[in-house]
């Protein structure tokens, strides 16, 4: 399995790549904390696939004749980071890759954004020894920490996402309180199917005071709904 390649790309589809790699060598997962990443990526946990540069393949895809290579495939440099580039697709915005010059031995690398990956091929990054400790690839890091991806959720199965070795490494902080169980079914005939989802905040408090907090809350509620009513009569007199 090792020898199979990644696919991904942005989430119109105009953007896709390939990435080729011999099953010794397989890229490296990192998790960047730098304030740059976490703007550019609009969100607290900057995530990225490290590959060779030779073992990149990119292509655009127009889906009109008057859209550009160079309309579809975007580039920004930022004056405060003159010695990168990051890449994303013009149309629907998804940040797609991150490459670097500083330090120099940097840039035959490029830093591909974990969650273009294709579903299938995210969850199983594990597998193919992409994570640190996983059985293979380097672990080196450079002012990063390094983290993966997992298997896609079963059925009833408990998760955060549908990358279970993610969830791992969520377990004991109180991102690991959060559940989510999916399922689905069908009647006798077959002619009524249904799907269900659960999502569940579990933060130690038995059940007891979890009613008493939802009763408050629903008195309150009311309280204030009063409130609002008897200042519109006020108003209105």
């Amino acid at each position: 399995m090792g020898d199979r390649p990644l696919h991904g790309g942005c989430h119109c589809g105009r953007n896709r790549y390939v990435i080729q790699f011999p099953p010794t060598s397989p890229p490296q997962v990192l998790f960047d904390s730098r304030a740059s990443h976490r703007s550019a990526l609009a969100s607290p946990l900057s995530a990225y696939l490290r590959v060779p540069l030779a073992y990149v393949r990119s292509t655009t895809r127009p889906f009109f004749p008057d859209e550009t290579n160079a309309m579809i495939h975007r580039v920004y440099t930022s004056p405060h980071e003159t010695h990168s580039m990051r890449h994303f697709c013009g149309f629907c915005g998804t940040p797609l890759s991150y490459w670097s010059e500083e330090p120099r031995s940097e840039a035959n690398f490029i830093q591909l954004t974990l969650g273009s990956l294709e579903p299938e091929d995210l969850a199983d990054l594990e597998e193919l020894g992409c994570l640190p400790g996983s059985g293979g690839g380097s672990e080196e890091v450079s002012d990063q920490e390094e983290e993966g991806e997992g298997k896609k959720a079963g059925k009833g199965q408990e998760t955060v996402g549908a990358v279970p070795w993610f969830d791992t490494l969520m377990e004991g902080s109180r991102l690991g309180t959060i559940r989510k169980t999916k399922g689905h079914g069908a009647n006798k005939s077959g002619t009524v199917k249904y799907e269900w989802e659960i999502t569940e905040w579990v933060e130690g408090d038995d059940d007891d005071q979890g009613e008493e907090r939802a009763m408050e809350a629903a008195r309150s509620g009311k309280r204030k709904l009063a409130d609002r009513e008897n200042a519109m009569e006020d108003v209105r007199q």
